[in-house]
Protein backbone atom coordinates (compact mmCIF):
# COMPACT_ATOMS: atom_id res chain seq x y z
CA UNK A 1 0.00 0.00 0.00
CA UNK A 2 2.97 2.10 0.67
CA UNK A 3 4.57 1.75 -2.23
CA UNK A 4 0.94 2.94 -4.12
CA UNK A 5 0.96 6.04 -2.63
CA UNK A 6 4.32 6.69 -2.88
CA UNK A 7 3.82 6.42 -6.37
CA UNK A 8 0.81 8.62 -7.01
CA UNK A 9 2.75 11.09 -4.98
CA UNK A 10 5.54 11.60 -7.58
CA UNK A 11 3.04 10.78 -10.96
CA UNK A 12 1.36 13.90 -8.94
CA UNK A 13 4.37 15.90 -8.32
CA UNK A 14 5.48 15.39 -11.61
CA UNK A 15 2.43 16.90 -12.93
CA UNK A 16 2.67 19.59 -10.88
CA UNK A 17 6.41 20.17 -12.51
CA UNK A 18 5.20 20.01 -15.94
CA UNK A 19 2.62 22.41 -15.48
CA UNK A 20 4.73 24.83 -13.33
CA UNK A 21 7.49 24.26 -16.28
CA UNK A 22 4.62 25.18 -19.02
CA UNK A 23 3.27 28.07 -17.15
CA UNK A 24 6.82 29.57 -16.65
CA UNK A 25 8.02 29.25 -20.30
CA UNK A 26 4.92 31.03 -20.63
CA UNK A 27 5.30 33.87 -18.07
CA UNK A 28 9.12 34.01 -19.84
CA UNK A 29 7.37 34.29 -23.14
CA UNK A 30 5.61 37.21 -22.02
CA UNK A 31 8.52 39.04 -20.23
CA UNK A 32 10.47 39.20 -23.48
CA UNK A 33 7.50 40.80 -25.12
CA UNK A 34 7.02 42.98 -22.32
CA UNK A 35 10.85 43.71 -22.12
CA UNK A 36 11.04 44.54 -26.14
CA UNK A 37 8.49 46.87 -25.88
CA UNK A 38 9.84 48.64 -23.04
CA UNK A 39 13.12 48.74 -25.09
CA UNK A 40 10.82 50.64 -27.98
CA UNK A 41 9.61 52.75 -25.67
CA UNK A 42 12.30 54.16 -24.15
CA UNK A 43 12.87 55.26 -28.05
CA UNK A 44 9.86 57.03 -28.00
CA UNK A 45 10.10 58.46 -25.11
CA UNK A 46 13.69 60.10 -26.34
CA UNK A 47 11.95 60.64 -29.74
CA UNK A 48 8.74 62.63 -28.20
CA UNK A 49 11.08 65.00 -25.47
CA UNK A 50 13.55 66.22 -28.94
CA UNK A 51 10.00 66.78 -30.48
CA UNK A 52 8.58 68.82 -27.90
CA UNK A 53 11.79 70.88 -27.70
CA UNK A 54 11.46 71.36 -31.09
CA UNK A 55 7.94 72.40 -31.00
CA UNK A 56 8.84 75.33 -28.05
CA UNK A 57 12.12 76.16 -29.83
CA UNK A 58 9.92 76.93 -32.91
CA UNK A 59 7.18 78.82 -31.28
CA UNK A 60 10.06 80.98 -29.82
CA UNK A 61 11.47 81.66 -33.07
CA UNK A 62 7.78 82.10 -34.31
CA UNK A 63 7.09 84.82 -31.66
CA UNK A 64 10.45 86.61 -32.63
CA UNK A 65 9.81 86.57 -35.73
CA UNK A 66 5.56 87.94 -35.34
CA UNK A 67 7.44 90.57 -33.24
CA UNK A 68 10.22 91.71 -36.16
CA UNK A 69 6.76 91.75 -38.83
CA UNK A 70 3.81 93.04 -38.16
CA UNK A 71 2.32 91.82 -41.06
CA UNK A 72 2.39 88.62 -39.62
CA UNK A 73 0.34 89.18 -36.46
CA UNK A 74 -2.17 90.37 -38.61
CA UNK A 75 -2.56 87.27 -40.17
CA UNK A 76 -1.62 85.04 -37.32
CA UNK A 77 -4.95 86.79 -35.45
CA UNK A 78 -6.95 86.30 -38.65
CA UNK A 79 -6.34 82.34 -38.65
CA UNK A 80 -6.91 82.47 -34.81
CA UNK A 81 -10.03 84.21 -35.03
CA UNK A 82 -11.15 81.79 -38.72
CA UNK A 83 -10.09 78.57 -36.36
CA UNK A 84 -12.03 79.79 -33.68
CA UNK A 85 -15.52 80.56 -35.97
CA UNK A 86 -14.83 77.00 -37.60
CA UNK A 87 -14.45 75.14 -34.52
CA UNK A 88 -17.63 76.74 -32.99
CA UNK A 89 -19.58 76.18 -35.93
CA UNK A 90 -18.48 72.39 -36.24
CA UNK A 91 -18.65 71.49 -32.29
CA UNK A 92 -21.03 74.38 -31.17
CA UNK A 93 -19.04 74.34 -27.94
CA UNK A 94 -17.75 77.86 -27.06
CA UNK A 95 -14.35 75.88 -25.24
CA UNK A 96 -13.88 73.48 -28.36
CA UNK A 97 -13.62 76.70 -30.60
CA UNK A 98 -11.70 78.50 -28.24
CA UNK A 99 -9.06 75.01 -28.41
CA UNK A 100 -9.33 74.90 -32.13
CA UNK A 101 -8.29 78.76 -32.34
CA UNK A 102 -5.86 78.36 -30.18
CA UNK A 103 -4.52 75.69 -31.70
CA UNK A 104 -4.62 77.17 -35.02
CA UNK A 105 -2.49 79.92 -33.78
CA UNK A 106 0.16 78.21 -31.64
CA UNK A 107 0.46 76.45 -35.38
CA UNK A 108 0.87 79.59 -37.26
CA UNK A 109 3.43 80.46 -34.26
CA UNK A 110 5.28 77.32 -34.82
CA UNK A 111 4.98 77.60 -38.71
CA UNK A 112 6.73 80.89 -38.26
CA UNK A 113 9.68 79.23 -36.43
CA UNK A 114 10.58 76.40 -37.89
CA UNK A 115 13.51 75.47 -39.84
CA UNK A 116 16.32 72.88 -40.24
CA UNK A 117 17.25 71.66 -36.70
CA UNK A 118 19.93 69.85 -35.32
CA UNK A 119 20.21 67.66 -31.96
CA UNK A 120 23.22 68.27 -29.90
CA UNK A 121 24.24 65.94 -27.19
CA UNK A 122 26.41 67.41 -24.44
CA UNK A 123 24.99 67.48 -20.51
CA UNK A 124 21.88 67.99 -21.88
CA UNK A 125 20.16 67.21 -24.91
CA UNK A 126 19.26 70.29 -26.99
CA UNK A 127 17.68 71.68 -30.38
CA UNK A 128 19.28 74.29 -31.93
CA UNK A 129 18.54 75.93 -35.66
CA UNK A 130 20.94 73.95 -37.90
CA UNK A 131 22.32 77.99 -39.22
CA UNK A 132 23.58 78.17 -35.34
CA UNK A 133 25.64 75.44 -35.79
CA UNK A 134 29.71 75.81 -35.69
CA UNK A 135 32.06 72.86 -36.94
CA UNK A 136 33.13 72.10 -33.56
CA UNK A 137 29.48 70.94 -31.86
CA UNK A 138 29.03 67.35 -31.76
CA UNK A 139 25.40 66.87 -32.97
CA UNK A 140 23.38 65.38 -35.79
CA UNK A 141 20.34 66.70 -38.34
CA UNK A 142 16.61 65.80 -37.15
CA UNK A 143 16.60 63.76 -40.59
CA UNK A 144 19.64 61.85 -39.44
CA UNK A 145 18.35 61.37 -36.26
CA UNK A 146 14.85 60.24 -37.11
CA UNK A 147 16.38 57.93 -38.96
CA UNK A 148 18.72 56.17 -36.64
CA UNK A 149 15.69 56.35 -34.13
CA UNK A 150 13.75 53.75 -36.36
CA UNK A 151 16.61 51.84 -36.54
CA UNK A 152 17.04 51.57 -33.14
CA UNK A 153 13.03 51.13 -32.47
CA UNK A 154 13.38 47.54 -34.71
CA UNK A 155 16.33 46.30 -32.87
CA UNK A 156 14.65 47.17 -30.25
CA UNK A 157 11.95 45.53 -31.08
CA UNK A 158 13.75 42.30 -32.38
CA UNK A 159 15.06 41.82 -28.81
CA UNK A 160 18.35 44.27 -28.55
CA UNK A 161 19.09 46.36 -25.25
CA UNK A 162 19.15 49.74 -25.85
CA UNK A 163 20.32 50.76 -22.18
CA UNK A 164 19.39 53.88 -20.36
CA UNK A 165 19.20 57.43 -21.83
CA UNK A 166 22.87 57.92 -22.13
CA UNK A 167 23.44 54.27 -23.36
CA UNK A 168 20.60 55.79 -26.12
CA UNK A 169 22.77 59.39 -25.99
CA UNK A 170 26.18 57.68 -26.82
CA UNK A 171 25.14 55.40 -29.79
CA UNK A 172 24.00 58.42 -31.22
CA UNK A 173 26.75 60.05 -30.34
CA UNK A 174 28.98 57.57 -32.37
CA UNK A 175 27.13 57.95 -35.08
CA UNK A 176 27.56 60.89 -35.80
Amino acid sequence: MSGYVLNETLEHLRQELTLTSAKAKDITGQLNILRREAESLKIHAFQYYVEEQIKSKARDRGIISLINDKRKVRNSLLLAAGSFVIGGLLTRDKFNALSAGMAGLDGMIQGFGEGDWYILFSNIISVVPEKMISPQITGITLVSFNEMMEEFKKRALDGGRMGNLDDVISKLARKT
